[in-house]
C-alpha cells in the first residue's frame, strides 16, 4: 500500500475542526483569520527537523467539514483568527499529520478543546477512518477498537484517542493503528494524527511537545 492511504485518513481526521472533526454551520467555529496568527500557525506546524529519518512532507488537501454521526458539538461561540497544517508520509505505509488553529483569545481556545475533546469523539474517529480510508484506498476498512485513552501530558490540557482496525485491500488484510493526541496551549490548539500499518507510530508524544513549545 502506498503511503498516500493513510496519509488520506489521517489528514482527514486532523483537518477537521479544533480537537473534533465534525462540524459544518451552524456548528462550526467562525473564521477571522489575521495574517500574524496564520504566520503563526504556519510556525507552529510538524517539521521535518521533529521527525526521525525517512519522512517526506507531502501537500494536504483542502479541510473535510464533514459531521460524524452521534457527534454534533457546537463550536459557534469561538473564532479561529489562524490555522495551518503539515502532512509528511513514509514507505511501507505510515503518515504523521498536524492541525494547528489559533483563536481569538486564550480562553476561547481552552473552550473549544473542552467543547470537543469527548469520549465520543471516538466514534467520530471510527467513522472516518471507515469511510476516509476506504475512499482512499479502494479497499475496506474495519474497525476492530476505537476510544479515549489517559493522555500524555502536552500542553496546558491534553486528550488521545486511539484506534485500531483493518484494512481490507487487493486480498490482503492489514492491521492499521491511528493516534489523535489534540493539545492546547494559549490560543493555539493543535492535533497530531498519527497512523500506521503493523504497528502504532512511535515517538508521538516527544513530537507533540517539540510542537507545544512553537504554540501560543
Amino acid at each position: 500500500m502506498r503511503p498516500s492511504g493513510l496519509a488520506l485518513v489521517a489528514a482527514v481526521f486532523a483537518l477537521g475542526s479544533g480537537a473534533a472533526l465534525a462540524a459544518t454551520d451552524p456548528h462550526h467555529e467562525q473564521e477571522r483569520l489575521r495574517p500574524a496568527d496564520m504566520t503563526l500557525a504556519r510556525r507552529t506546524t510538524l517539521r521535518t527537523a521533529d521527525l526521525a529519518s525517512g519522512w517526506k512532507r507531502m501537500p494536504v488537501g483542502p479541510d473535510d467539514d464533514s459531521k460524524c454521526p452521534g457527534f454534533d458539538p457546537d463550536f459557534s461561540a469561538f473564532t479561529i483568527t489562524g490555522k495551518a497544517s503539515s502532512l509528511f508520509a513514509r514507505q511501507g505505509g505510515g503518515a504523521v499529520v498536524s492541525a494547528v488553529e489559533v483563536y481569538k483569545t486564550h480562553a476561547q481556545a481552552i473552550g473549544d478543546f473542552r467543547t470537543g475533546a469527548k469520549p465520543a469523539l471516538a466514534k467520530c474517529l471510527r467513522h472516518v477512518f471507515e469511510t476516509g480510508l476506504a475512499r482512499g484506498t479502494g479497499g475496506t476498512a474495519r474497525t476492530i477498537s476505537s476510544r479515549m485513552v489517559p493522555a500524555p501530558r502536552v500542553g496546558e490540557r491534553s486528550a488521545l484517542y486511539r484506534l485500531v482496525g483493518r484494512l481490507s485491500i487487493q486480498g490482503r488484510t492489514i492491521r492499521v493503528y491511528m493516534d489523535v493526541l489534540a493539545f492546547q496551549r494559549g490560543r493555539s490548539i493543535t492535533s497530531l494524527v498519527s497512523s500506521g500499518l503493523g504497528g502504532p507510530i512511535r515517538g508521538q508524544t516527544a513530537v507533540a511537545r517539540l510542537i507545544a513549545a512553537r504554540m501560543r
